[in-house]
């Protein structure tokens, strides 16, 4: 595994466990993480200890969730965090990634709970900038809802959202995006992230037209969205709740098929 880290496993019929031992670092991350991939590939249950791991910085505490959400996220792969003095959940803390988890003092709770879905769940895909990429993402979450076991009503109006964001990125900013599913209890997060820093312009809604909705529309259906730039782009983001508010005037259904 290299001079800077080590990791340990047990396997057993149901779950892997990985002990983590050493210096998580820039360098050393790609090994542990093409370690605990392919536990959570070939398993899907991994119980993770870190307790002997030391941090060389905060950054390094973003590769278990990464590590969860490229494996596909809870369902699909389940993982807990054993970490019996707390120093990487406080970590994790500080990063605002804490809830992409869940922490155990010992093994034997971590492998009791490998199956309990963290507080807040995530699923990300990247989806080209052509006409196809809307399609891709109505599919995309099609199937995160449906593992995720969201209510129809739900589902139609995050289908509408996701499919409103991403045209908007391919039309306006004409790079490949991220959509990034996030849930938690109280409600579905739908961001895209693309490759331009030009802010988009919200027009007068038209229900008539097929395109040119996007977000007064967006506005229309979530409880808040926003924008959040970076040196090499931005993010359009949409909060809907568990439970949305259709207007009765909107044809969600047949914007969705748009």
């Amino acid at each position: 595994m290299g001079p800077d880290l080590q990791v340990d496993q047990e396997r057993s019929v149901d779950h892997v466990v990985l002990r983590l031992h050493g210096r998580l670092s820039v360098r050393s991350a790609p090994a542990a993480r093409r370690a605990m991939l392919k536990s959570l590939l070939d398993v899907g249950r991994v119980v993770v200890d870190v307790s002997r791991l030391q941090l060389a910085n905060l950054e390094c505490v973003w590769l278990l969730p990464s590590v969860l959400t490229t494996a596909g996220g809870w369902p699909a792969a389940r993982m807990s965090i054993v970490d019996a003095n707390g120093v990487y959940e406080a970590a994790a803390r500080r990063v605002h990634c804490a809830d992409l988890l869940h922490f155990y003092p010992a093994t034997e709770a971590g492998v009791r709970h490998v199956d309990d879905r963290p507080a807040r769940i995530k699923r990300d895909i990247v989806v080209p900038a052509d006409p196809s990429a809307s399609a891709a993402a109505r599919r995309f979450l099609q199937q995160t809802a449906a593992d995720w076991d969201l209510s129809p009503d739900l589902t139609e109006v995050a289908q509408l959202v996701v499919s409103e964001l991403v045209s908007n990125a391919v039309e306006h900013a004409g790079t490949p995006s991220t959509v990034v599913l996030e849930l938690t209890d109280t409600g579905l997060r739908i961001s895209v992230r693309d490759g331009s820093t030009v802010q988009p312009v919200a027009r007068p809604l038209d229900m008539v037209s097929f395109r040119g909705r996007g977000l007064p529309l967006i506005d229309r259906v979530s409880e808040r969205w926003g924008i959040a730039d970076h040196p090499d782009g931005k993010t359009v983001w949409a909060a809907l709740a568990v439970e949305p508010d259709v207007a009765s005037d909107t044809d969600v259904s047949d914007a969705a098929e748009g």
